[in-house]
């Protein structure tokens, strides 16, 4: 999952990107043809597969550009408008068009929106009565259907995500029944009667977020806090009216698709108070903390009045934040600026707490008793000839007839830090295949670097 790197833009000897079936979101990056760096070209790119992913946006004309492109597959996306002139007539993906005359037209790329196909790709057949269900290019059906109604949305929702196992049973809907009837679901009585807000929290919803939401065309509330919602958050969100989304608190992967990141209006994104940072003002942060951070509400959120901060997602390192998104806790701890988590805690590094805490406290102790000393020695009239070295020592010539046993002035935060490092790698014994992190140490460990393994042979061969 994820976006498609600008990185590819670097490979000047690039004939052939393979990158379909990988849940890829976002936008095709102009580096594919433009190419990156000082002195870029289009790359010599001969077969471009991004077939079956979640792209969205547009095609640009831009690949068109491409001199030795001869195949383009981009069927099973969520690519809205058109396919541009200049690809329609570049004669692509011949060798595997049984129709030689389709790969002179635009359906030859991918079937317009409003249309079917078993591969995405000519023969395309329109469907005129769908009702704008089919409102993305390229997409597989084996034949037209109409379009579904609220309700059959509301049941494909409720199926999807385990209903009869809600945790709630007052909240179970009958297969049918008025949309506005289920609890949970309000309407917007004084227009068509139009679903308008969906709120099911804590409920143990466990399911993926049905990309049909997105025909809900009146929903502007979306709140399914602290449930079990697995798979990825739907681009087809971005469509929606949407004030309010919250998922915090579930298992959603992935990341925030692009277009809805820059959305006006979900969650407060794009409104903010006059001189507020632009790249907050447009963040998918507001839409979900990505994985890796959290909040106390699971995403970011922008400041209300000038001057004020706003809540942040910041870093979390625990096991689950670095799967999910929307994390609204953290089992984190913190000790002397290391970040420990607490499932390695749990394995046996809690031994040496106790003796870290009481290094620390001498340390403290001994900071306050070398402050008093320094005082002393600068203003009692009886040490005027006493020297005092850096270290807060008192100098007079004689033997110290009465030596501190707390004398730790050596001691200091730093070390401190090394030490408790040091007991965390011998306490924990954390394995090479750990993702434990420990931030803000100057001492810390680097998880090793994967291996480059070879790839499989891809379904389709150079020529």
């Amino acid at each position: 999952s994820g976006t498609i790197p600008n990185n590819f833009g670097q490979f000047e000897k690039l004939q052939g990107l393979f990158l379909e079936h990988n849940r890829l979101v976002g936008t095709v990056p102009k580096a594919i043809f433009r190419g990156s760096g000082m002195g870029a070209r289009p790359l010599p790119l001969v077969q471009l597969f991004l077939e079956q992913n979640s792209l969205s946006g547009t095609l640009n004309e831009g690949l068109a550009t491409l001199p030795n492109l001869k195949e383009l597959y981009v069927d099973g996306n969520k690519f809205t408008g058109v396919v541009p002139d200049e690809l329609c007539t570049a004669e692509l993906n011949s060798v595997f068009l049984d129709d030689i005359r389709a790969s002179r037209g635009c359906d030859g790329i991918c079937c317009p929106a409003n249309s079917a196909s078993r591969e995405g790709v000519a023969p395309c057949t329109p469907c005129p009565n769908d009702g704008g269900f089919h409102r993305y290019m390229g997409q597989h059906a084996t034949e037209c259907y109409g379009s579904m109604n609220e309700e059959e949305i509301l049941d494909l929702f409720f199926e999807q995500t385990h209903g009869d196992e809600w945790l709630d049973s007052s909240y179970l809907w009958e297969k049918g029944s008025p949309a506005c009837r289920r609890k949970g679901v309000e309407c917007d009585v004084a227009g068509a009667g139009q679903v308008t807000k969906i709120t099911l929290p804590s409920l143990g919803l466990r399911g993926p977020l049905v990309t049909e939401l997105g025909f809900l065309s009146k929903l502007r509330v979306l709140d399914l806090p602290n449930n079990q919602l697995t798979g990825f958050l739907p681009s087809d969100l971005r469509f929606l009216p949407l004030e309010h989304l919250d998922i915090r608190g579930s298992r959603v992967q992935g990341v925030v698709p692009p277009l809805l990141c820059i959305k006006e209006g979900v969650n407060g994104n794009g409104i903010g108070p006059p001189g507020v940072d632009f790249n907050l003002l447009y963040a998918c942060e507001n839409i979900i903390c990505p994985r890796g951070t959290y909040s106390s509400i699971g995403r970011a959120s922008l400041p209300e009045n000038e001057g004020e901060e706003g809540i942040q997602c910041l870093p979390c390192y625990d096991d689950q934040a670095t799967l999910y998104m929307g994390r609204n806790d953290c089992t984190d701890i913190s000790i002397a600026g290391v970040h420990i988590r607490t499932a390695d805690v749990r394995r046996g590094m809690t031994k040496s707490i106790p003796v870290v805490l009481a290094l620390a406290f001498l340390a403290v102790l001994s900071r306050m008793k070398l402050s008093g000393r320094k005082s002393l020695a600068r203003t009692s009239p009886r040490n005027e000839n006493i020297d005092v070295d850096d270290d807060g020592h008192a100098d007079d010539g004689h033997e110290d007839e009465d030596p501190s046993p707390l004398r730790l002035s050596s001691l200091s935060l730093q070390p401190l830090t090394q030490l408790w490092t040091f007991a965390i790698k011998e306490k924990a014994q954390v394995q090479s295949d750990d993702d434990w992190t420990a931030g803000y140490s100057e001492s810390h460990s680097v998880r090793p670097g994967k291996k480059l393994v070879e790839l499989p042979e891809v379904k389709s061969q150079l020529p």
